[in-house]
């Protein structure tokens, strides 16, 4: 039942970022902010979906999953990830706007809630603390037109550096089938 109702969450708040409208009107405007060193997930897992194939640590376990959907957690049960498929999504244009959009809905929601951080100009995440002290970063990533993939990487605060460096080697392995 907990997985379904955060997945349903995930799912939710990453819906309102695909349901606005949207411009490309400062979209790249962040994307030099990204430095980040990614290392490559070697021997990792990889599930097959039905539309894009994604490899993450080997020593994680996956949680649920169905055609398009994937959720896994880290060994020690700390961290959690989760990624879905959506053929009908925001493109690269929108998606500044719609995590703009995505982060005045969740203000309430959450006890801290972030600027939208543009990672690449087909690629944003949005950060989130829970009213628990979780830290919660979104993503949205474009792969082609509005074929995109979305989910989240929830993480104790003391994890964070290490759940973003972990996310960002995940995602950047998603290959579009």
């Amino acid at each position: 039942m907990k997985k379904l109702f955060f997945i349903a969450a995930v799912a939710l708040s990453m819906s309102l970022v695909a349901c606005s409208g949207g411009n490309k009107e400062n979209s790249a405007s962040d994307s030099s902010k990204s430095t980040q060193s990614v290392e490559e997930i070697k021997d990792g897992n990889t599930f097959e979906a039905k539309s894009y194939t994604i490899s993450y640590p080997k020593d994680w376990k996956e949680t649920f999953s169905t055609d398009d959907v994937l959720n896994v957690k880290s060994a020690d049960e700390a961290m959690t990830f989760s990624i879905n498929y959506d053929a009908e999504g925001p493109t690269a244009d929108q998606l500044k706007d719609k995590a703009d959009f995505a982060k005045r809905v969740n203000t309430d929601l959450y006890k801290e809630v972030d600027e939208p951080k543009v990672i690449a100009e087909n690629f944003i995440t949005l950060r989130r603390v829970t009213n628990e002290g979780e830290v919660e970063l979104s993503f949205t990533k474009v792969l082609d037109g509005t074929k995109c993939i979305m989910g989240a990487m929830k993480s104790p605060a003391d994890k964070e550096v290490e759940a973003e460096k972990i996310l960002m080697s995940i995602i950047n392995s998603v290959k579009l089938k």
